[in-house]
């Protein structure tokens, strides 16, 4: 199998548009929605990594991001004044934005603890993006001890209401075993989970587990390719450099069925059932 020398962290992907991407399973509050999607990067300080594999992909941590802007900038004005009260009452929603602003000092001086408090109040109402945002301050160890126990724990919360970057989250401690027992196979079902709603950092993690061939059967070149195909297509750096490097090594008929694959799993929600259909063919 092809060693490629370029590692990949998932925050490469980590736009802004991408914030779009499961925030409705997040079970968004009906409020106005945060002009420029609040999103910390851990992952420069100690990322989750892909273990050094063939392929030598990097899974990194990524905390939450809010909705896309609708009608209101969140964080203008006095921001907390505005805020605060409806925290206090309950809203989750108010409890996540306060968690933000603490945070990352948006409108107000930076205080970690301060902003763990508030992620966790709107976690343990079951938010979540809360949940997934605390568990990236256990896991980088901001505001709070550092402990993968518990990041691993708000991952999986968010994980189980269909939230898609904590899954892909959650599939990359498994995959290193932090906080959770290592298994490839358990890193497999996350990221594929993940990948089957349209995110496409799990996508690529999913395709680079089919290259290794972890936690699934064999390696299979056919399957990393129509994983990876629409990634390179939508101008994704590293998947057009990865493509290159795996269709060097592939039979023309290969690639003619990569590209197959890769047509079926372009639609949302559909990638999990193209995977089930091409391996059913090719275990024959």
């Amino acid at each position: 199998m092809m060693r490629v020398l370029s590692a990949w962290v998932a925050a490469v992907l980590m736009t802004g548009s991408v914030a779009l991407a499961g925030v409705a399973q997040a079970e968004t509050p009906t409020k106005a929605e945060p002009k420029k999607p609040p999103v910390h990067h851990p992952e420069h300080k100690k990322p989750v990594t892909h273990a050094k594999t063939k392929a030598a992909a990097a899974a990194a941590v990524t905390a939450a991001a809010a909705p896309e802007a609708k009608t209101e900038d969140l964080y203008g004005g006095d921001g907390v004044n505005r805020w605060l009260p409806k925290a206090e009452k309950g809203d989750i929603f108010a409890q996540y934005v306060l968690g933000h602003m603490y945070c990352d000092g948006q409108g107000v001086a930076k205080d970690t603890t301060q902003g763990v408090m508030w992620y966790q109040r709107a976690a343990e109402q079951g938010y979540a993006p809360g949940q997934l945002a605390l568990g990236t301050m256990y896991y980088s160890g901001e505001g709070v001890k550092q402990d993968y126990t518990q990041a691993a724990k708000w991952f999986q919360m968010a994980a189980d209401k269909g939230y898609s970057r904590a899954q892909n989250n959650l599939a990359a401690l498994y995959l290193v075993g932090q906080g959770v027992p290592q298994s490839d196979q358990a890193a497999v079902k996350w990221y594929r989970a993940a990948a089957n709603q349209g995110y496409q950092p799990a996508q690529y993690n999913l395709g680079m587990m089919y290259l290794d061939g972890r936690g699934v059967t064999k390696a299979d070149t056919v399957a990393a390719y129509g994983l990876i195909r629409p990634l390179a297509e939508v101008g994704n750096a590293q998947a057009v450099i990865l493509i290159k490097q795996i269709s060097a090594q592939m039979s023309a008929e290969q690639i003619t069925e990569g590209q197959a694959l890769a047509e079926k799993v372009r639609a949302k929600n559909r990638l999990s059932a193209a995977l089930d259909d091409y391996e059913k063919v090719a275990s024959r």
